[in-house]
């Protein structure tokens, strides 16, 4: 009888180690492969161009600001005092926004877009969920200036790309506004949020996923919060577009994103039936009649292509 008390015991301490491996241990695995990964399969077969657009086009590399080599397309030969730079999403490439960055050229603006690190077809060691993605856009922000050293700035990011548009932004007073589509509110409540998703337990599993990303990606939790980087702009304006059927970044929570600005012409625009970062393609003209409106008030430019702006009146929930 003593004899199987303790193998019982035995049993049940194994069991124990095996629970507190695979909620401790199992994030930093989780960890790894989010910022060892890169565009996902489906992305890569994709092959469109600008030239699919009608637009001329230059294939560029350049360098972020911390050494890492991009690659993206430059889309020149504007005569406007607006250049663009686009970003795109977590495990994308530059052709998920490539649409927006068309769109942004026919309207006569010199724009670029480009992949992120380890995206695509650019170099990099990690993928750090927007926060050292944040050197990329400062890169393609100096390329724009070397190009078109007296334009304003403007920068378009969409879910990732957002984040790291408004971190560039918040450190780099040569933007002058912000277009963040689906941002996320802190990296610390985002994995808080997910892990609640699935219907895991905050404690530990969130705890230990949110310390192994910081480990394994290289940030400090207390930088990486929007708000604060919102607020670090100062005057200069963002638009913040949302999906009212976000789950992973709810609607609410983009608010307070767009509510850390002080800028009296910062905007909040949501679109009904949009899921995290398909506002765009669910709701094409009113979301590029959102962006001309916008351009209009922030630059004060029109150019010949500009179409006159349109109420956005697909996105009833906006303030």
């Amino acid at each position: 009888m003593a004899k199987r008390k303790r193998w019982k015991k035995i049993l049940l301490g194994l069991l124990l180690l095996l629970v507190l491996g695979i909620m401790i241990g199992l994030p930093f695995v989780l960890a790894r492969l989010v910022t060892r990964a890169g565009t996902r399969p489906m992305d890569l077969k994709l092959t469109s161009t600008p030239a699919d657009y009608d637009l001329d086009y230059e294939s560029v590399v350049f360098t972020s600001t911390d050494g890492v080599e991009l690659s993206g397309w430059y889309m020149g030969g504007a005569d406007s005092e607006l250049v663009v730079a686009c970003g795109h999403g977590l495990f994308r490439s530059r052709r998920e926004v490539l649409d927006r960055a068309a769109f942004f050229r026919k309207q006569g603006f010199d724009t670029l877009v480009f992949d992120f690190r380890r995206h695509g077809e650019s170099t990099g060691e990690r993928v750090t969920l927007g926060y050292h993605e944040k050197n990329d856009f400062g890169g393609a922000v100096r390329f724009l200036r070397e190009r078109r050293p007296d334009a304003k700035v403007l920068l378009y990011g969409v879910s990732m790309g957002a984040v790291a548009a408004l971190l560039a932004a918040s450190e780099l007073t040569e933007v002058d506004a912000v277009v963040a589509d689906s941002p996320f509110l802190s990296i610390e409540h985002t994995v808080i949020h997910h892990v609640a998703l699935i219907g895991l337990p905050r404690f530990p599993l969130a705890s230990s996923l949110l310390l192994a990303l910081e480990l394994s990606a290289g940030f400090d939790r207390e930088d990486f919060d929007l708000e604060k980087a919102v607020a670090r702009m100062g005057e200069r304006p963002v638009l913040v577009v949302a999906g009212e059927d976000d789950q992973r970044m709810p609607l609410a929570l983009q608010q307070r994103v767009f509510e850390a600005s002080v800028s009296e012409a910062s905007r909040f625009r949501s679109f009904p039936d949009a899921r995290h970062g398909a506002a765009y393609r669910t709701h094409a003209e009113a979301y590029e009649a959102m962006l001309t409106e916008f351009v209009e008030d922030v630059f004060a430019l029109r150019s010949p292509e500009f179409p006159e702006s349109a109420d956005v009146d697909s996105n009833p929930g906006s303030p």
